[in-house]
């Protein structure tokens, strides 16, 4: 018999219902057309990420395991169990640093949250709506618990938010499209906090990504044991949990949040595959280049001044490998100088030992500057060797989103990626579906085209 939940621990009863409540009435137009373009970014991500070892590595170890089950492995036209299918799938889709960033945390919220939401709506033939409110309330129980613990939990702390925190946004997805009651959610998160993981120490390798599936499947794996009655801390944030994340933990705050904006609107869509903190970097060097004229053997020397923590995350200063080369400011600004762009095709091992980018590289400087932290931007300064300096600054995070320009530079991306991949009349049938996803019944279809 299941045990229910004393009255009294309030903060995790109250996190647990509103993460299984059904909100579509609710909902706004603006809500699901962000939900859906968010959905329509992610699965782009999760393409551009189907060639990378890490996903092929996982895939032998399904295959090894004889994993089977209806669940669809995105870009591989293959089927796995749920489990496999989240951790894949979430993997995937952060794999080369293309999904969506956060305006002002520092996680990610789709990729732990979109496959573990993916997965359970095919376990329950759930329809397009549901689909939707599972994946807004996950990932507002992501920034709910984030403003209970960050920028402490990221900053001092030193985990990869996105793992940490994404599984409970993961479970709360799962939660709410299995239909667990409020005490089964409970549980749910309380198993969710013993299958916690990911650290920064592994930005630039294969076990970065993987923290976004794990988030993904021990979410799924979280609700799917609550719902057969497999019990956890059922009053997790009612005790000491959330201060052994962060020394200045305040539940108060993750109450509040959690009835506050909805995070689906606090997205940001990438420009370019790789770490966000390099963005600043890539941007003043396209810009200062191009209006300038400047050529890669001009230059004496470049200053970049991005905001503190950008140095520490992606500040890899002379990159070995392609994955590293994501991770760092100096390797993504000088291949934006000597190749012209920043694409998937840039991060290689070739490119980063490219004699053009290699001599650029020993005359790059980085700066922290306070200044730019709020956007999470920066600074770039290139002085020539005939004495001329250039500097230009960008501010990147911190305004509105324009849901109109955003959502066609997402198509842009979306049809980028998928087109060579996928050919155009499949790629077409995919956003079309995606676009009706409010309107649909089971995502048989959708998921046959992925």
């Amino acid at each position: 018999m299941e045990e229910k939940i004393e009255k009294d621990k309030f903060c995790t009863l109250r996190m647990a219902e509103y993460a299984v409540c059904d909100h579509t009435a609710q909902l706004t137009e603006k809500d699901v057309r962000m939900t859906k373009l968010s959905f329509l970014d992610w699965l782009a991500a999760a393409v551009s990420g189907c060639k990378e070892k890490s996903a092929g590595l996982l895939m032998d170890m399904a295959g090894e395991e004889r994993a089977s089950g209806d669940c669809i492995l995105i870009g591989q036209n293959k089927r796995t169990s749920p489990l496999y299918a989240a951790l894949i799938n979430g993997t995937l889709s952060h794999a080369i640093d293309f999904d969506d960033i956060h305006d002002f945390l520092s996680l990610h919220l789709s990729s732990p949250v979109f496959p573990a939401a993916l997965a359970a709506a095919q376990i329950t033939g759930a329809t397009g709506m549901e689909l939707i409110n599972g994946s807004i309330n996950g990932m507002q129980m992501m920034v709910a618990v984030s403003a209970a613990i960050m920028p402490e939990h990221y900053n001092i702390g030193r985990f990869h938010a996105t793992g940490t925190i994404g599984i409970f946004g993961a479970a709360a997805a799962a939660g709410a499209i299995l239909k667990l009651t409020p005490e089964q959610m409970c549980n749910a998160f309380g198993i969710s906090a013993g299958l916690m993981s990911g650290i920064q120490l592994n930005f630039g390798t294969m076990a970065k990504p993987m923290a976004a599936g794990m988030a993904a499947k021990n979410g799924l794996m979280a609700a799917l044991l609550a719902k057969k009655g497999f019990t956890g801390r059922a009053d997790l944030f009612d005790t000491d949990f959330l201060i052994s994340l962060s020394a200045n933990a305040s539940a108060e705050k993750m109450m509040e949040r959690l009835s506050g904006p909805l995070g689906i609107h606090e997205l940001r869509f990438k420009r370019y595959p790789c770490g966000a903190p390099t963005h600043s970097g890539i941007i003043n060097c396209k810009k200062i280049v191009a209006e300038h004229q400047s050529k890669p053997e001009e230059i004496e020397k470049i200053i970049f001044e991005p905001y503190p923590r950008a140095i520490r995350l992606v500040g890899i200063t002379h990159p070995k490998t392609g994955l590293e080369g994501k991770f760092s400011i100096p390797f993504t600004a000088a291949a934006q100088i000597v190749f012209g762009r920043v694409t998937m095709e840039t991060f290689t091992d070739e490119a980063v030992q490219n004699p053009d980018v290699l001599h650029l590289l020993d005359r790059m400087e980085m700066i922290p500057n306070d200044e730019f932290t709020p956007s999470r931007g920066g600074r770039a300064t290139i002085l020539l060797k005939d004495g001329r300096k250039f500097s230009n600054s960008t501010y990147l995070l911190g305004h509105e989103l324009n849901l109109d320009e955003s959502e066609k530079e997402v198509f842009e991306k979306y049809g980028e990626i998928l087109n060579p991949r996928l050919g155009s009349e499949k790629t077409e049938a995919i956003h079309r579906e995606i676009m009706n996803l409010d309107k649909a019944g089971r995502l048989d279809v959708l998921c046959s085209l992925l």
